[in-house]
């Protein structure tokens, strides 16, 4: 009895330390840089996480979307204080009321002054997410649209990149 106690014991700690090994976690970056949303210039970042060949070679075995960033510079190019408002969906929109209307959003900016740039480090990006169970569906579905708003007058400009750590195994 104690022997097939220990078998089993052992086949499940192999079973345990198998499982481990093949799980890993993912890091991907996709590019969001050198865009620009003005009143007269407003337009869709189609993010298709299909281009990563992370992402392509183990969409099938994802186990968790852990955290969501957005990392990067942002300016605003205007003489009041703002906020960069980010929202996600799958539909076309063309003007911003229709995005705030319709969109989720995602990532809201700590408060960029008047004519002035921040930087936005990991830990910021990340603590400034919102709605991450909708970005999570979006990111494991693959395929989403980006929009960059703003919280006043809309003339930013952004280099930013969206970070997203995952767990992929068998």
């Amino acid at each position: 009895m104690k022997k097939a106690l220990l078998s089993g014991l052992a086949l499940l700690l192999a079973v345990v330390i198998a499982g481990c090994i093949a799980t890993g976690t993912l890091v991907l970056v996709f590019d969001l840089e050198g865009s620009h949303s003005s009143p007269g210039d407003f337009e869709a970042i189609d993010v298709d996480l299909s281009t990563n060949k992370d992402y392509n070679d183990h969409k099938d075995k994802i186990k968790s979307i852990d955290a969501v960033a957005v990392v990067g510079q942002i300016s605003n190019n205007t003489s009041s204080d703002v906020a960069a408002e980010i929202y996600i969906s799958d539909e076309v929109y063309t003007d911003p009321q229709a995005v705030r209307d319709n969109a989720t959003i995602v990532f809201i900016s700590p408060t960029i002054p008047a004519n002035d740039t921040i930087f936005v480090d990991w830990s910021d990006g990340l603590s400034h997410i919102e709605n991450f169970d909708e970005l999570k569906a979006q990111i494991e579905d693959g395929s989403f649209k980006l929009y960059v708003l703003s919280s006043g007058p809309l003339d930013l400009s952004y280099e930013l990149n969206l970070i997203v750590t995952m767990t992929a195994g068998v």
